[in-house]
């Protein structure tokens, strides 16, 4: 069977072409799809709140403070804090070489706050011997030039 020729004028029409519903879905999301990314507007980035049982990572180095507790040892004339700082420093060292970092960083605390107090009351002893010594020298003196 002849088909009729195609002119502008008949009302014959072909068929319309047959589009799947997958063809039709991925046609329709297509054309939009560009357009709408023009217009919108990027997105934030987000950020989570840490968990209140969140882990606090600790510092991975502990002060030893031996070079402190030696020039305590030295310069002080409470020697029973300072000798004992000295031994705990050399347990800490060793506390730290077998990876017992808890117990290592509370024997660190420990070591600071002892020496601490001990330079405090080191601090006070030269400073009264000072004081003494300036008091006598300066009495001897106006006993001599008998002024006292």
């Amino acid at each position: 069977m002849a088909e009729p020729p195609e002119n502008f004028d008949s009302l014959s029409q072909s068929s319309p072409v047959q589009l799947s519903a997958k063809q039709l879905h991925t046609k329709r999301f297509h054309s939009h799809s560009h357009s709408d990314q023009k217009r919108k507007p990027p997105l934030r980035e987000q950020v989570s709140k840490t968990p209140k049982n969140a882990v606090k990572l600790k510092p991975s180095t502990i002060p030893v403070h031996f070079t402190w507790a030696l020039v305590l040892t030295i310069s002080c004339f409470f020697l029973i804090g300072p000798i004992w700082v000295l031994y705990k420093t050399i347990q800490l060292r060793r506390m730290i070489e077998r990876q017992e970092l808890d117990a290592a960083a509370r024997l660190s605390h420990k070591i600071t706050t002892v020496l601490t107090i001990l330079t405090v009351l080191g601090a006070f002893a030269w400073v009264a011997i000072l004081f003494c010594t300036v008091g006598l020298i300066l009495t001897g003196v106006l006993l001599q030039k008998k002024l006292i």
